[in-house]
């Protein structure tokens, strides 16, 4: 098995990923992660984003009313979700 231990720096360039191209992980891998497979951007997104209850209830509040909010609030939220996750 081949596991990616993930730094800080990835991680924060991973959220930022996720709020700026939203799930497309191939463009994201590409663009930013090139070395991180799409299977470990993926088990990290669901991991430490898609678990937890708790997390979920924050994420589905803002997909709720993304259409509302700006790119800058939805990483504030993700933000916060990986960073419950990461204590």
């Amino acid at each position: 098995m081949n596991y990616h231990r993930w730094t800080l720096d990835e991680e924060s360039v991973f959220r930022e990923a996720i709020v700026r191209f939203k799930f497309n992980w191939s463009r994201i891998q590409q663009s930013l992660l090139p070395h991180i497979s799409i299977k470990s951007m993926k088990n990290k997104y669901y991991q430490k984003m898609h678990n937890n209850t708790e997390v979920r209830s924050i994420k589905s509040q803002a997909e709720e009313s993304s259409s509302k909010m700006s790119e800058e609030q939805v990483y504030e939220i993700i933000k916060i979700i990986m960073s419950l996750n990461l204590q």
